[in-house]
């Protein structure tokens, strides 16, 4: 059976691990491209919109 519960930031890593891995596997990201920069404006993203309410996950 599965616990399903709202994320917060301390789940901001893992969100932004699976929105990486999201988009390699649906070919938006190529090959062995630098995420780096996708990586940190996601983290800035979410860091600000989750605790306001703005993006739920």
């Amino acid at each position: 059976m599965f616990n399903l519960r709202q994320a917060n930031l301390q789940d901001l890593e893992a969100l932004i691990q699976l929105r990486l891995e999201l988009l390699w596997e649906a070919g938006d990201i190529k090959g062995d491209s630098d995420t780096t920069n996708l990586a940190e404006a996601t983290r800035k993203y979410l860091g600000e919109k989750m605790p306001q309410g703005e993006f739920l996950a």
